[in-house]
């Protein structure tokens, strides 16, 4: 890095930031420097602020390779704010302004260009790149290159190409998930064998770690219902299918009583958009959606995040878990965990991943497929997909992974798809050797998912501290100390200080009793059949547990209300169940200490409320992280430079700003300048209702923020702000 340049200087120039947050310093100098470099730095933290700031140091033209549309135009608009000049180039932008734009970058207007990664795939593109100095190449979101990772783009296999094509100096990879496998497979992709790696905590302290034990949907549904009511603010509900998220939806609204929307691919783009922008806005307070709902969302004040259904991986679940509170202040991380989401999660890596014959078939229906020119002269092969699935017959998700894999292996050639989603490419000749080489690579990767749902399933099982499995996952040998660290941890201090109450009922004792059964057995046993056993059932395949000391004891008992209290003792935390195709049932640590003392069971409790108290204390304080905000704004500081000082985001600062003039703490006149504040004012007039914001937003300039507008809404109506008279109490607290 030239000696010359004074980058705190620089930050405070182009983004009036008064200091970096960690890492994004060492960051910057490694690619100022000329190294290439991998940055692993969790989500809110500033990725996107190195390599921006990097651009602008740097002489040349940076090109920025990112997955996300909608985080794209977000991230040139802030740019342009700041009078950066940036674009973004992808399949949303229509064919005459992408030839604008391609045109003004071979002009050397723009410092920051933004593509998304089939833009490699285009000749158009890439021809325009030959007249342009590119000085600088980021790989955002980098993990999407890795089969190892959770999210593999087959598209940015092309990137390595690009950069020894290009002889492109410089390149910088983000991500914010990456075990050392992947960030050893990103290393290998990109050929960054000399690589800079900064490797910034995975440990979330203010978010709780919980897993709730389900057996049945009807326990989930119960279960959520319960959560919901007694929890207060913003949150997202993750299911597996587009299905049980609509459902999930309706449940909530019209059960529960809490406006939710769903969210899936299955939707129409404008209808995705609109649900988006109102959570976003902070005018739905929640969404119930697929993985869909994932890169680009950052809302700060999210209080939750409840997985329904078990994802995949870890690094999966991890990442969408960590949408949770953002703005720093106690949040929840929620699992459900139920055996039947593992045996289908098992059942789709069994079926989803193409036989050598099948990937024959693929590769053979693509050669078949009618010759057509294209303009850079290559022959390339075009079909829709349900022309692929129909005459292979094979199911949809298998052809993708068929074709990924024939990408990957270079037996194919993708081009960016033509309107209405026909697939382009260009076949090559695939011999038997490179067949039996592809399909080794399929088993290869079916077995390592297959890997990455048992991590994902031991962390749902484990009795151990769940924040320290997370980071053993992830590698990082940093501290896992947390306020409320997990359920069980927060189970393990109960026991130490609770003195156990005998008990005395006769439904305490028959608690007492289905724990001692499953206790005795020398083998697991599922749910059922521990119910036949307890209620004494004479079939035959029962005959073999009579000698069981328990064997019949709740014979007065009718079956389905033993198997509702074996229900009641895993939703409560005494029971889990382990397995997939065939669960069985086993005693939990918080179950064995009931069983050792003899202690009574009250069936109505679920995990943590014992905790209640500690989380509110926890809020409490966590207050007074909003009046520093407070503080650090009447000392002169503008939002901007109080989340730098903080390594917070801006929205989050906002948000404790918005939460302080309700409380009467601070005046609007401090935060939003009086210029703006009458624009907001007469869209509000103009618009007639505070009860949305998207609608005063579309009356406003770009240049006016959400922010901004909840301000002025706060100053309004402070007591719209449903969290307002909570952090009331803790404006008691005295500033940290």
């Amino acid at each position: 890095m030239p000696a010359s340049i004074d980058l705190k200087a620089a930050l405070a120039r182009h983004f009036s930031f008064p200091g970096f947050r960690p890492g994004q310093q060492q960051a910057l100098e490694y690619a100022l420097a000329g190294h290439d470099t991998l940055v692993v730095m969790p989500t809110g933290h500033g990725k996107s602020l190195i390599y921006q700031l990097a651009a602008l140091l740097r002489p040349g033209t940076t090109l920025v390779i990112s997955p996300l549309i909608s985080l794209m135009k977000d991230q040139v608009d802030s740019l342009a704010q700041r009078d950066i000049p940036a674009t973004l180039i992808n399949s949303s932008i229509p064919s005459a302004q992408q030839s604008q734009r391609l045109r003004a970058m071979m002009q050397g207007f723009f410092k920051i260009v933004l593509v998304s990664p089939e833009r490699l795939r285009s000749q158009t593109f890439l021809s325009a790149l030959r007249h342009v100095s590119i000085d600088m190449l980021v790989v955002d979101e980098a993990h999407c290159l890795s089969q190892w990772g959770h999210n593999f783009r087959p598209d940015y296999l092309h990137i390595a190409e690009l950069r020894r094509h290009f002889k492109i100096p410089v390149i910088l990879a983000l991500t914010a998930t990456a075990t050392q496998k992947v960030q050893d497979d990103i290393v290998d992709l990109l050929k960054l064998s000399q690589a800079k790696r900064l490797i910034t905590g995975f440990n979330r302290p203010n978010l709780s770690l919980e897993v709730f034990s389900t057996p049945n949907e009807r326990a989930k549904l119960r279960l959520l219902n319960d959560f919901l009511i007694d929890t207060k603010g913003a949150g997202i509900v993750y299911a597996g299918t587009r299905r049980d998220v609509e459902e999930i939806a309706e449940f909530i609204s019209q059960v529960v009583g809490i406006p939710a929307r769903p969210y899936h691919a299955g939707m129409e783009a404008d209808e995705r958009y609109h649900v988006q922008e109102a959570f976003m806005a902070g005018d739905l307070p929640l969404v119930v959606a697929t993985n869909a709902f994932g890169m680009g969302i950052d809302r700060p004040d999210v209080r939750f995040v409840l997985h329904y259904s078990v994802p995949g991986s870890l690094e999966a679940y991890y990442q969408e878990a960590g949408r949770a509170g953002r703005d720093g202040l106690p949040a929840r991380a929620i699992l459900l965990y139920a055996p039947p989401d593992v045996a289908l999660h098992e059942y789709f890596l069994e079926n989803d991943h193409p036989t050598a014959r099948e990937l024959k078939w693929v590769h053979q229906f693509v050669m078949d497929c009618e010759d057509s020119s294209r303009s850079d002269g290559r022959v390339q092969k075009a079909f829709f997909w349900d022309e692929l699935t129909g005459a292979t017959g094979i199911p949809g998700v298998k052809a993708k992974v068929a074709l990924e894999q024939l990408e990957a292996a270079h037996a194919l050639t993708r081009f960016p798809n033509q309107p209405g989603n026909m697939i382009c490419v260009q076949a090559h000749d695939l011999d038997a050797p490179a067949l039996k080489k592809i399909t080794a690579q399929v088993e290869t990767f079916r077995r390592h998912k297959q890997a990455m749902l048992l991590r994902m399933v031991d962390y749902a099982l484990t009795s151990e501290c769940r924040r320290q499995s997370i980071l053993d996952y992830f590698g990082d040998t940093g501290s896992a100390q947390a306020p409320i660290c997990c359920d069980n941890c927060l189970a393990q201090e109960q026991e130490q200080k609770t003195s156990f109450r005998k008990a005395s009922s006769q439904f305490e004792k028959a608690a007492l009793i289905v724990l001692q059964t499953i206790a005795d057995l020398s083998f697991g046993l599922g749910r059922r059949k521990i119910a036949l056993i307890l209620n004494g059932s004479k079939a035959k395949a029962v005959a073999r547990f009579t000698a069981v000391r328990t064997y019949g004891r709740l014979a007065h008992l009718r079956l389905k209300d033993i198997e509702a209290l074996i229900d009641q003792l895993q939703v409560t935390g005494y029971l889990k169940a382990t397995g997939s195709k065939r669960p069985f049932l086993v005693l939990t640590p918080i179950g064995k200490s009931a069983l050792k003392a003899g202690a009574a069971i009250p069936i109505d409790l679920r995990p943590l409320q014992e905790g209640a108290f500690r989380r509110e204390k926890a809020a409490q304080q966590a207050g007074a992280t909003v009046l520093q905000s407070g503080a650090m704004l009447k000392n002169g500081l503008t939002p901007e430079q109080i989340a730098a000082e903080r390594g917070l985001t801006v929205n989050t600062i906002y948000s404790h700003l918005s939460l302080l003039i309700a409380a009467g703490e601070i005046h609007l006149d401090a935060v939003v300048p009086e210029a703006i504040q009458r624009q907001i004012q007469a869209a509000i007039e103009a618009v007639g209702t505070l009860e949305r914001l998207a609608p005063i937003k579309e009356r406003l300039p770009e240049s006016i923020s959400y922010n901004q507008i909840r301000c002025v809404v706060a100053a309004r109506e402070p007591r719209r702000q449903a969290s307002a008279p909570r952090i009331s109490i803790a404006l008691q607290a005295d500033p940290v």
